[in-house]
Protein backbone atom coordinates (compact mmCIF):
# COMPACT_ATOMS: atom_id res chain seq x y z
CA UNK A 1 0.00 0.00 0.00
CA UNK A 2 1.34 3.43 -0.98
CA UNK A 3 1.81 5.59 2.11
CA UNK A 4 2.49 9.25 1.52
CA UNK A 5 4.16 11.35 4.19
CA UNK A 6 2.43 14.70 4.58
CA UNK A 7 4.02 17.63 6.38
CA UNK A 8 1.68 19.98 8.19
CA UNK A 9 2.45 23.68 7.85
CA UNK A 10 2.51 24.16 11.62
CA UNK A 11 5.19 21.48 11.96
CA UNK A 12 7.33 23.15 9.30
CA UNK A 13 6.83 26.52 10.96
CA UNK A 14 7.91 25.20 14.35
CA UNK A 15 10.92 23.38 12.91
CA UNK A 16 12.22 26.50 11.13
CA UNK A 17 11.55 28.62 14.21
CA UNK A 18 13.52 26.23 16.41
CA UNK A 19 16.41 26.35 13.93
CA UNK A 20 16.36 30.15 14.01
CA UNK A 21 16.27 30.12 17.82
CA UNK A 22 19.29 27.84 17.90
CA UNK A 23 21.09 30.02 15.36
CA UNK A 24 20.44 33.22 17.32
CA UNK A 25 21.40 31.57 20.60
CA UNK A 26 24.67 30.29 19.08
CA UNK A 27 25.44 33.74 17.70
CA UNK A 28 24.94 35.45 21.08
CA UNK A 29 26.21 32.61 23.29
CA UNK A 30 29.51 34.40 24.02
CA UNK A 31 27.67 37.55 25.07
CA UNK A 32 24.99 35.78 27.10
CA UNK A 33 24.70 37.66 30.40
CA UNK A 34 21.74 37.45 32.81
CA UNK A 35 19.73 40.34 31.23
CA UNK A 36 20.18 38.94 27.71
CA UNK A 37 19.34 35.41 28.90
CA UNK A 38 16.18 36.73 30.54
CA UNK A 39 15.10 38.51 27.34
CA UNK A 40 15.87 35.38 25.31
CA UNK A 41 13.73 33.23 27.64
CA UNK A 42 10.87 35.74 27.47
CA UNK A 43 10.96 35.61 23.66
CA UNK A 44 10.94 31.81 23.75
CA UNK A 45 7.99 31.90 26.16
CA UNK A 46 6.15 34.32 23.86
CA UNK A 47 6.64 31.99 20.89
CA UNK A 48 5.70 28.88 22.86
CA UNK A 49 2.54 30.62 24.02
CA UNK A 50 1.50 31.04 20.38
CA UNK A 51 2.12 27.34 19.78
CA UNK A 52 -0.25 26.32 22.56
CA UNK A 53 -3.00 28.92 22.11
CA UNK A 54 -4.52 30.59 19.08
CA UNK A 55 -3.60 34.23 19.60
CA UNK A 56 -4.02 36.92 16.97
CA UNK A 57 -0.94 38.08 15.05
CA UNK A 58 -1.56 41.65 16.15
CA UNK A 59 -0.72 40.71 19.74
CA UNK A 60 2.68 39.52 18.52
CA UNK A 61 3.26 43.06 17.30
CA UNK A 62 3.16 44.26 20.91
CA UNK A 63 5.85 41.73 21.91
CA UNK A 64 8.04 42.79 19.00
CA UNK A 65 7.61 46.47 19.87
CA UNK A 66 8.59 45.83 23.52
CA UNK A 67 11.64 43.87 22.35
CA UNK A 68 12.64 46.74 20.09
CA UNK A 69 12.44 49.16 23.04
CA UNK A 70 14.47 46.75 25.17
CA UNK A 71 17.15 46.54 22.48
CA UNK A 72 17.80 50.28 22.82
CA UNK A 73 19.38 49.59 26.20
CA UNK A 74 20.46 46.02 25.38
CA UNK A 75 21.75 46.03 21.75
CA UNK A 76 22.68 42.34 21.86
CA UNK A 77 18.95 41.47 22.08
CA UNK A 78 18.27 43.26 18.79
CA UNK A 79 18.98 40.12 16.76
CA UNK A 80 15.99 38.41 18.41
CA UNK A 81 13.71 40.60 16.29
CA UNK A 82 14.61 38.27 13.40
CA UNK A 83 12.33 35.68 14.99
CA UNK A 84 9.42 38.11 14.81
CA UNK A 85 10.23 38.90 11.20
CA UNK A 86 9.94 35.20 10.45
CA UNK A 87 6.69 34.99 12.41
CA UNK A 88 5.05 37.94 10.63
CA UNK A 89 6.23 36.85 7.18
CA UNK A 90 5.05 33.25 7.67
CA UNK A 91 1.62 34.58 8.65
CA UNK A 92 1.61 36.82 5.54
CA UNK A 93 1.61 40.06 7.55
CA UNK A 94 4.40 41.75 5.59
CA UNK A 95 3.21 45.18 6.67
CA UNK A 96 4.21 44.36 10.26
CA UNK A 97 7.69 43.40 9.04
CA UNK A 98 8.53 46.76 7.49
CA UNK A 99 9.34 48.87 10.62
CA UNK A 100 11.38 46.13 12.28
CA UNK A 101 13.21 45.24 9.06
CA UNK A 102 14.18 48.91 8.60
CA UNK A 103 15.28 49.15 12.25
CA UNK A 104 17.50 46.06 11.95
CA UNK A 105 18.92 47.20 8.61
CA UNK A 106 20.03 50.46 10.21
CA UNK A 107 21.26 49.05 13.54
CA UNK A 108 22.99 45.82 12.49
CA UNK A 109 26.23 45.60 10.57
CA UNK A 110 28.20 42.99 8.68
CA UNK A 111 27.16 39.37 8.56
CA UNK A 112 24.57 39.88 11.27
CA UNK A 113 22.34 41.47 8.62
CA UNK A 114 22.03 38.06 7.00
CA UNK A 115 20.09 36.68 9.99
CA UNK A 116 16.99 38.94 9.66
CA UNK A 117 17.18 38.71 5.86
CA UNK A 118 17.31 34.92 6.06
CA UNK A 119 14.44 34.90 8.59
CA UNK A 120 12.32 37.16 6.40
CA UNK A 121 12.94 35.00 3.33
CA UNK A 122 12.15 31.75 5.14
CA UNK A 123 8.98 33.24 6.62
CA UNK A 124 7.80 34.39 3.19
CA UNK A 125 8.44 30.93 1.72
CA UNK A 126 6.55 29.22 4.55
CA UNK A 127 3.69 31.70 4.16
CA UNK A 128 3.41 31.13 0.41
CA UNK A 129 3.62 27.36 0.90
CA UNK A 130 0.84 27.48 3.49
CA UNK A 131 -1.31 29.66 1.22
CA UNK A 132 -0.95 27.22 -1.68
CA UNK A 133 -1.65 24.32 0.66
CA UNK A 134 -4.84 26.00 1.86
CA UNK A 135 -5.97 26.56 -1.72
CA UNK A 136 -5.26 22.94 -2.64
CA UNK A 137 -7.12 21.76 0.45
CA UNK A 138 -10.07 23.98 -0.46
CA UNK A 139 -10.09 22.62 -4.01
CA UNK A 140 -9.91 19.07 -2.65
CA UNK A 141 -12.81 19.76 -0.28
CA UNK A 142 -14.84 21.28 -3.11
CA UNK A 143 -14.07 18.25 -5.28
CA UNK A 144 -15.13 15.86 -2.51
CA UNK A 145 -18.31 17.86 -1.98
CA UNK A 146 -19.15 17.77 -5.68
CA UNK A 147 -18.36 14.05 -5.77
CA UNK A 148 -20.66 13.49 -2.78
CA UNK A 149 -23.46 15.43 -4.45
CA UNK A 150 -22.87 13.51 -7.68
CA UNK A 151 -22.97 10.18 -5.83
CA UNK A 152 -26.20 11.18 -4.11
CA UNK A 153 -27.72 12.30 -7.40
CA UNK A 154 -26.67 9.03 -9.01
CA UNK A 155 -28.32 7.04 -6.23
CA UNK A 156 -31.51 9.05 -6.72
CA UNK A 157 -31.42 8.39 -10.45
CA UNK A 158 -30.95 4.67 -9.86
CA UNK A 159 -33.86 4.64 -7.44
CA UNK A 160 -35.99 6.54 -9.94
CA UNK A 161 -34.98 4.02 -12.56
CA UNK A 162 -36.04 1.14 -10.30
CA UNK A 163 -39.37 2.88 -9.61
CA UNK A 164 -39.87 3.41 -13.33
CA UNK A 165 -39.26 -0.28 -13.98
CA UNK A 166 -41.75 -1.24 -11.28
CA UNK A 167 -44.32 1.16 -12.74
CA UNK A 168 -43.64 -0.23 -16.21
CA UNK A 169 -44.35 -3.77 -14.99
CA UNK A 170 -47.60 -2.60 -13.36
CA UNK A 171 -48.64 -0.91 -16.59
CA UNK A 172 -47.83 -4.07 -18.53
CA UNK A 173 -50.01 -6.12 -16.17
CA UNK A 174 -52.83 -3.60 -16.52
CA UNK A 175 -52.49 -3.72 -20.30
CA UNK A 176 -52.65 -7.54 -20.27
CA UNK A 177 -55.72 -7.49 -18.04
CA UNK A 178 -57.43 -4.94 -20.31
CA UNK A 179 -56.55 -6.91 -23.43
CA UNK A 180 -57.89 -10.17 -22.00
CA UNK A 181 -61.04 -8.46 -20.78
CA UNK A 182 -61.73 -6.81 -24.13
CA UNK A 183 -60.98 -9.90 -26.21
CA UNK A 184 -62.27 -12.74 -24.02
CA UNK A 185 -64.78 -11.16 -21.66
CA UNK A 186 -67.61 -10.85 -24.17
CA UNK A 187 -67.19 -14.33 -25.69
CA UNK A 188 -66.84 -16.11 -22.33
CA UNK A 189 -69.85 -14.29 -20.91
CA UNK A 190 -71.94 -15.26 -23.92
CA UNK A 191 -70.76 -18.89 -23.67
CA UNK A 192 -71.65 -18.92 -19.97
CA UNK A 193 -75.20 -17.71 -20.75
CA UNK A 194 -75.52 -20.36 -23.46
CA UNK A 195 -74.55 -23.07 -20.98
CA UNK A 196 -77.29 -21.90 -18.60
CA UNK A 197 -79.78 -21.89 -21.48
CA UNK A 198 -78.67 -25.40 -22.46
CA UNK A 199 -79.37 -26.65 -18.92
CA UNK A 200 -82.87 -25.20 -19.04
CA UNK A 201 -83.57 -26.73 -22.46
CA UNK A 202 -82.35 -30.13 -21.30
CA UNK A 203 -84.65 -29.93 -18.29
CA UNK A 204 -87.56 -29.19 -20.67
CA UNK A 205 -86.31 -32.01 -22.97
CA UNK A 206 -86.30 -29.62 -25.93
CA UNK A 207 -83.61 -31.48 -27.85
CA UNK A 208 -83.77 -29.37 -31.01
CA UNK A 209 -83.14 -26.06 -29.28
CA UNK A 210 -80.56 -27.73 -27.02
CA UNK A 211 -78.53 -28.75 -30.06
CA UNK A 212 -78.68 -25.17 -31.37
CA UNK A 213 -77.53 -23.88 -27.99
CA UNK A 214 -74.67 -26.36 -27.90
CA UNK A 215 -73.53 -25.20 -31.34
CA UNK A 216 -73.59 -21.60 -30.11
CA UNK A 217 -71.49 -22.61 -27.11
CA UNK A 218 -68.94 -24.27 -29.39
CA UNK A 219 -68.83 -21.18 -31.60
CA UNK A 220 -68.36 -18.87 -28.60
CA UNK A 221 -65.58 -21.03 -27.13
CA UNK A 222 -63.88 -21.32 -30.54
CA UNK A 223 -64.07 -17.55 -30.94
CA UNK A 224 -62.70 -17.05 -27.40
CA UNK A 225 -59.78 -19.38 -28.17
CA UNK A 226 -59.03 -17.44 -31.35
CA UNK A 227 -59.14 -14.14 -29.43
CA UNK A 228 -56.83 -15.59 -26.78
CA UNK A 229 -54.25 -16.63 -29.39
CA UNK A 230 -54.47 -13.19 -30.99
CA UNK A 231 -54.01 -11.45 -27.63
CA UNK A 232 -50.98 -13.61 -26.78
CA UNK A 233 -49.49 -12.85 -30.19
CA UNK A 234 -49.95 -9.11 -29.60
CA UNK A 235 -48.32 -9.28 -26.16
CA UNK A 236 -45.29 -11.19 -27.36
CA UNK A 237 -42.34 -8.91 -28.22
CA UNK A 238 -41.30 -8.65 -31.85
CA UNK A 239 -37.85 -10.24 -32.04
CA UNK A 240 -37.04 -8.66 -35.38
CA UNK A 241 -37.99 -5.20 -34.13
CA UNK A 242 -35.74 -5.54 -31.06
CA UNK A 243 -32.86 -6.79 -33.17
CA UNK A 244 -33.37 -4.00 -35.71
CA UNK A 245 -33.15 -1.34 -32.98
CA UNK A 246 -29.87 -2.85 -31.75
CA UNK A 247 -28.51 -3.24 -35.26
CA UNK A 248 -29.36 0.39 -35.98
CA UNK A 249 -27.07 1.51 -33.15
CA UNK A 250 -24.13 -0.31 -34.73
CA UNK A 251 -24.91 0.65 -38.32
CA UNK A 252 -25.31 4.37 -37.58
CA UNK A 253 -22.01 4.58 -35.69
CA UNK A 254 -19.30 6.82 -37.16
CA UNK A 255 -16.92 3.86 -37.53
CA UNK A 256 -17.84 0.54 -39.17
CA UNK A 257 -18.84 -2.12 -36.66
CA UNK A 258 -18.71 -5.86 -37.24
CA UNK A 259 -21.47 -7.26 -35.05
CA UNK A 260 -23.14 -10.59 -34.42
CA UNK A 261 -26.37 -11.27 -32.52
CA UNK A 262 -26.97 -14.81 -31.31
CA UNK A 263 -30.10 -15.93 -29.55
CA UNK A 264 -33.58 -14.48 -29.18
CA UNK A 265 -33.18 -10.89 -27.94
CA UNK A 266 -36.96 -10.63 -27.56
CA UNK A 267 -36.78 -13.10 -24.66
CA UNK A 268 -34.78 -10.57 -22.65
CA UNK A 269 -36.99 -8.69 -20.14
CA UNK A 270 -37.75 -5.04 -21.01
CA UNK A 271 -35.60 -3.72 -18.15
CA UNK A 272 -32.58 -5.63 -19.47
CA UNK A 273 -33.30 -4.42 -22.97
CA UNK A 274 -33.04 -0.82 -21.72
CA UNK A 275 -29.74 -1.55 -19.98
CA UNK A 276 -28.50 -3.32 -23.13
CA UNK A 277 -29.27 -0.28 -25.28
CA UNK A 278 -27.57 2.01 -22.74
CA UNK A 279 -24.52 -0.27 -22.62
CA UNK A 280 -24.14 -0.30 -26.41
CA UNK A 281 -24.59 3.48 -26.66
CA UNK A 282 -22.08 4.15 -23.86
CA UNK A 283 -19.54 1.72 -25.32
CA UNK A 284 -19.80 3.33 -28.77
CA UNK A 285 -19.54 6.81 -27.24
CA UNK A 286 -16.43 5.68 -25.37
CA UNK A 287 -14.88 4.46 -28.63
CA UNK A 288 -15.66 7.75 -30.38
CA UNK A 289 -14.08 9.79 -27.57
CA UNK A 290 -10.92 7.81 -26.89
CA UNK A 291 -10.02 5.96 -30.06
CA UNK A 292 -9.58 6.14 -33.81
CA UNK A 293 -10.26 2.50 -34.57
CA UNK A 294 -9.70 0.56 -37.74
CA UNK A 295 -12.03 -2.13 -36.47
CA UNK A 296 -14.82 -2.37 -33.92
CA UNK A 297 -16.17 -5.81 -33.08
CA UNK A 298 -19.34 -6.48 -31.11
CA UNK A 299 -21.08 -9.69 -30.17
CA UNK A 300 -24.34 -10.18 -28.31
CA UNK A 301 -25.36 -13.58 -26.90
CA UNK A 302 -28.82 -14.11 -25.40
CA UNK A 303 -30.49 -17.15 -23.93
CA UNK A 304 -32.99 -17.98 -21.22
CA UNK A 305 -30.50 -17.53 -18.39
CA UNK A 306 -27.71 -15.16 -19.52
CA UNK A 307 -27.13 -11.99 -21.51
CA UNK A 308 -23.54 -11.25 -22.61
CA UNK A 309 -22.25 -8.25 -24.56
CA UNK A 310 -18.63 -8.06 -25.76
CA UNK A 311 -17.24 -5.01 -27.56
CA UNK A 312 -13.64 -4.59 -28.66
CA UNK A 313 -11.77 -1.93 -30.64
CA UNK A 314 -8.23 -0.88 -31.49
CA UNK A 315 -6.75 2.58 -32.08
CA UNK A 316 -6.82 3.60 -28.42
CA UNK A 317 -5.50 7.16 -27.96
CA UNK A 318 -5.78 7.84 -24.21
CA UNK A 319 -4.90 4.69 -22.33
CA UNK A 320 -4.76 6.45 -18.95
CA UNK A 321 -8.22 7.95 -18.99
CA UNK A 322 -10.22 5.54 -21.10
CA UNK A 323 -12.69 3.45 -19.17
CA UNK A 324 -12.77 5.76 -16.13
CA UNK A 325 -15.52 8.18 -17.23
CA UNK A 326 -18.79 8.80 -15.47
CA UNK A 327 -20.82 7.06 -18.17
CA UNK A 328 -19.07 3.71 -17.79
CA UNK A 329 -19.05 4.06 -14.00
CA UNK A 330 -22.82 4.59 -13.88
CA UNK A 331 -23.32 1.77 -16.38
CA UNK A 332 -21.35 -0.55 -14.08
CA UNK A 333 -23.67 0.34 -11.19
CA UNK A 334 -26.76 -0.39 -13.24
CA UNK A 335 -25.33 -3.72 -14.34
CA UNK A 336 -24.38 -4.68 -10.78
CA UNK A 337 -27.83 -3.74 -9.49
CA UNK A 338 -29.19 -6.33 -11.92
CA UNK A 339 -26.85 -8.96 -10.46
CA UNK A 340 -24.43 -8.78 -13.39
CA UNK A 341 -20.80 -7.84 -13.84
CA UNK A 342 -18.83 -5.53 -16.10
CA UNK A 343 -15.11 -5.79 -16.84
CA UNK A 344 -12.79 -3.57 -18.85
CA UNK A 345 -9.46 -4.52 -20.41
CA UNK A 346 -7.20 -1.68 -21.51
CA UNK A 347 -4.08 -1.71 -23.61
CA UNK A 348 -3.47 -1.44 -27.32
CA UNK A 349 -7.06 -2.62 -27.59
CA UNK A 350 -10.04 -1.75 -25.46
CA UNK A 351 -12.44 -4.54 -24.51
CA UNK A 352 -15.75 -4.23 -22.67
CA UNK A 353 -17.46 -7.34 -21.30
CA UNK A 354 -20.92 -7.20 -19.72
CA UNK A 355 -22.64 -10.28 -18.32
CA UNK A 356 -26.13 -10.15 -16.78
CA UNK A 357 -28.24 -13.08 -15.58
CA UNK A 358 -31.67 -12.82 -17.16
CA UNK A 359 -33.42 -13.99 -14.00
CA UNK A 360 -31.47 -11.41 -11.94
CA UNK A 361 -33.62 -8.67 -13.43
CA UNK A 362 -36.46 -9.70 -11.17
CA UNK A 363 -34.50 -8.50 -8.16
CA UNK A 364 -34.36 -4.94 -9.39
Amino acid sequence: MDRRITIESKHLFRFVLVVLLFLVFSLRYGEMDPPLLLVFLLVVFSLMLRWRFSIGTAWMLIDAFLLALCSLSLPAAMILLSLYLFYFASHRNLLFCIPFAVYLAVALQGLELLIPLFSLLLGALVGVWELERMQLRKEADDYRLRSHHLEAETEHLLLDYADAQHLSRLQEREQIAQTLHDSLGHELTAAHLCVKALDMLLEKEDIGKAKVSREQIEQRLSSALTQLKLAVRQLEPDQKQVERSIARLFEEFVYPVQYTIRGDVALVPPALQQVLHSAIKEALTNVAKHAKPTKVNASLDCNNTLLQLVMENDGVMEQKTIGTGNGLRYLRRRVERLGGSMSIQKGLQFKLLITIPVRGEMGL
